[in-house]
């Protein structure tokens, strides 16, 4: 192994000679550039062509869109700034100044006022937008601003006032016409209210209709501004004939008050006086005082 070895690295006296020559002419190559330096030739330029070559890269960036003006003379671009004052307007009425002071534009201000000029109106606030010229940006900043009175809807509200005022139905004695003529109240309530009128005998208060079997707080607020009671016309019931179940039909007595009185009576008697029934362990004076005008002795 080490012979061959040996051999492979062994240069005959040729080889080591054209090795050493070769050597040096490396050498040479890598000093001379510094030794002799190479004569730089100075760069002669056309200004005049330079000029021309410009012009036409400024034509070439206006047509393609690909190099604008400002970046070949690298001057930064103009930027207007823009002061304004946000306030709540009406878009019909307000004036020139007004628009300025939102920071419109003047071309954008002219063409409101020309479209104003002819008739034209701003229903509602998205209607902006629909402005030749006008920048979504800006829309988008004055839109939250706008308050547009309408008159139709006064004149509708003023006119619903009016008839709250006047409108009144007297609840013991209106028709289910005269019911179904207040606002938001439907057939299927009106009959529910009549209906329980008619169980109770008759409603002493207004409050007796908000007892009405589905009758939300809401709808009664909303209808009771029409209710009055003028007619105090009340179903009585005596209770010296009555049976216990038609008496426990009643919405203010229960079955356990009706066999009550019933069997009171049953065992002292008839009835002299209303006043006789609070001697039943069962009625307590606040019971007393809703059931009794619903009562009679005959």
């Amino acid at each position: 192994m080490k012979k061959i070895l040996k051999e492979y690295f062994t240069f005959s006296r040729k080889e080591r000679t054209a090795l050493i020559i070769l050597i040096l002419l490396i050498s040479v190559f890598i000093v001379l550039p510094y030794i002799i330096p190479f004569k730089k030739e100075k760069l002669i330029i056309n200004e005049q062509l330079q000029q021309q070559v410009t012009q036409l890269l400024v034509k070439d960036s206006l047509s393609n869109n690909s190099l604008t003006t400002n970046e070949i003379s690298n001057e930064k671009p103009y930027t207007e700034n823009l002061v304004y004052e946000m306030f709540e307007f009406n878009p019909n009425t307000i004036n020139e100044e007004g628009w300025k002071k939102l920071g419109l534009k003047d071309k954008t201000i002219k063409t409101i006022l020309n479209y104003r000029s002819k008739g034209g109106k701003f229903k509602t606030a998205e209607d902006i937008r629909k402005i030749w010229g006008l920048k979504k940006e800006d829309a988008d900043r004055i839109i939250p601003y706008v308050k547009i009175e309408n008159k139709a809807s006064n004149a509708i509200n003023t006119k619903s006032d009016a008839v709250k005022t006047t409108l009144k139905i007297d609840i013991n004695i209106a028709s289910p016409q005269e019911w179904l003529s207040i606002p938001n109240i439907d057939r299927s309530t009106v009959y529910k209210i009549i209906k329980y009128k008619e169980k109770l005998g008759g409603f002493l208060i207004i409050q007796q209709v908000k007892e009405t079997y589905g009758l939300t707080d809401s709808l009664f607020k909303t209808i009771e501004p029409y209710l009055i009671l003028q007619t105090i016309k009340i179903k009585k019931i005596n209770i010296n004939s009555v049976d216990e179940y038609s008496l426990s039909t009643h919405p203010y007595i229960s079955k356990d008050v009706a066999k009550a009185i019933i069997i009171y009576r049953a065992q002292h008697g008839a009835y002299t006086k209303i006043d006789d029934i609070k001697k039943i362990v069962f009625i307590k004076e606040e019971l007393y005082q809703k059931i009794s005008p619903y009562l009679a002795v005959e």
